[in-house]
């Protein structure tokens, strides 16, 4: 079904979809009066059940690359809004070491993981942007 030159690096960002998706629906369950937790949910479904049908096609591949930049930037600004709106200064003073260990930044660096594998995709399908 996925083309073999390009099935592991499909596989590899379903997987980190999935994974996320996991993650959000553990940690941030959405619940009717909470609509700020459907956000991921709703973008992590469309990331693990849409884009690797997408990245498989010529067509299709350059929508899916700009669908992962774009779940992405929603990402990055949905879960550092979050770890600043609910930071406890009492527990985690503001420090380096806390700004790394105790927020959002880890799971922010892991979400772009998914950037150069499509961009790894897009250019098995269109060789000529790798000037």
């Amino acid at each position: 079904m996925f083309k073999k030159e390009i099935r592991l690096p499909i596989l590899a960002l379903f997987f980190l979809s999935l994974g996320g998706l996991m993650l959000h629906v553990v940690h941030h369950p959405p619940r009717a009066e909470d609509l700020f937790n459907w956000i991921p949910v709703i973008v992590g479904v469309v990331t693990v059940f849409v884009l690797p049908f997408l990245f498989n096609y010529r067509s299709t591949v350059g929508l899916a690359f700009m669908l992962t930049l774009l779940a992405v930037a929603v990402g990055t600004v949905t879960m550092a809004y979050y770890s600043i709106d609910n930071w406890d200064t009492e527990i985690y003073p503001l420090t380096v070491k806390n700004v790394l260990l105790h927020s959002t930044l880890k799971d922010i660096v892991t979400l772009f993981a998914k950037v150069p594998l499509g961009l790894l995709i897009l250019r098995h399908f269109r060789p000529e942007a790798n000037t």
